[in-house]
């Protein structure tokens, strides 16, 4: 009995030293998705492939070729590889293959989704999910490619 209540409070000893241990997925708000990406643009995601690549924060495990159409934030080179589906069992971004518009940031050098899965919004014969509220990082609509892209840069100005 002694070496299980050792034992236990032992692990909850070594937990507490490890914050992240406690850690859950963030959704950002539009405004701070905007806001905290590096970069944003209209691209096409090609074939999405398996990999194991470390970035500074997380391991990815798949990758994909990306053709960029339109800058709207930041700079990005015409062709990048874009990382996702990390390890973090929470949330990720999982790629896969179609127009989209992007909302990214770096890990190390790996360029990732700024969002979780929200960092990715297909495009679909000019419409993609959108905000439904400023304050509702959850509730989506489909909206106007157009309207989106024009509300983006004025909030980016």
């Amino acid at each position: 009995m002694k070496h299980k209540l050792l034992i236990t409070a032992f692990c909850i000893f070594v937990t507490n030293l490890n914050p992240d241990c406690f850690a859950k997925a963030y959704f950002q708000t539009k405004e701070e998705m905007i806001e905290r990406a590096q970069a944003i643009a209209i691209v096409s995601i090609g074939e999405v492939e398996p990999v194991e690549k470390q970035g500074k924060h997380w391991t990815y495990r798949q990758r994909a070729k990306v053709k960029v159409k339109s800058v709207l934030k930041g700079k990005l080179s015409d062709e990048f590889v874009l990382y996702g589906l990390e390890t973090f069992i929470c949330a990720q971004c999982s790629l896969s293959e179609g127009s989209f518009i992007v909302f990214l940031k770096k890990d190390g050098e790996l360029w990732t989704g700024a969002n979780w899965h929200l960092s990715l919004r297909k495009i679909n014969k000019g419409t993609v999910e959108w905000y439904v509220a400023n304050d509702n990082r959850y509730k989506m609509a489909s909206a106007s490619l157009e309207k989106v892209i024009k509300e983006i840069r004025a909030l980016i100005n």
